[in-house]
Order: C-alpha cells, then sequence, then structure tokens
C-alpha cells in the first residue's frame, strides 16, 4: 500500500522539477541589445537581454528601450527584449 503512494509521489515531484528546469532554462535565453532610436538610425550595440518576456530591457539613467535584431545580419533592430 505504501509503495504505490512513494512511487506516484516521486513521479509527482520529477513532474514539477522538470517544469521548473524548463523555466530556468528559458530565463537565460540571452540576446544582444541594441538602441534604436528611429527606423533610419544605426542598430548600436549595447547589452544583453532576454526574449522572454517581462519588463522591458533598457540602458542608462533614461532609461532608452533596447531592441534585438531579427537575425545577425539584419539592419533593423525591432525584436522586443525585456530585462534578463
Amino acid at each position: 500500500m505504501i509503495l504505490p503512494v512513494a512511487v506516484i509521489a516521486v513521479a509527482i515531484s520529477g513532474a514539477f522539477s522538470s517544469n521548473a528546469m524548463n523555466k530556468k532554462s528559458k530565463a537565460f535565453a540571452l540576446r544582444q541589445g541594441y538602441t534604436h532610436t528611429s527606423p533610419s538610425s544605426v542598430c548600436d550595440i549595447s547589452e544583453m537581454c532576454s526574449d522572454v518576456i517581462g519588463d522591458f530591457c533598457t540602458v542608462g539613467v533614461e532609461e532608452v528601450r533596447l531592441w534585438g535584431k531579427t537575425n545577425p545580419e539584419a539592419t533593423t533592430c525591432n525584436v522586443p527584449l525585456y530585462k534578463q
């Protein structure tokens, strides 16, 4: 009687821990952030941000918002990035 309950408890705790690990790995999905002041301006490299939705990634006292590129060769930076 105790063995089946213990097996179920281990299975449930394993499911929760693997779900937590999956969420943690997403938190470390870092992307290069770029400053982008207007559609015609160049994307200047700034600091690393995350692509996991949260508070917007900003830099400096003025909290300039940082953006990502769709791919490294892209000339525009219009992908929203978030704080790590």
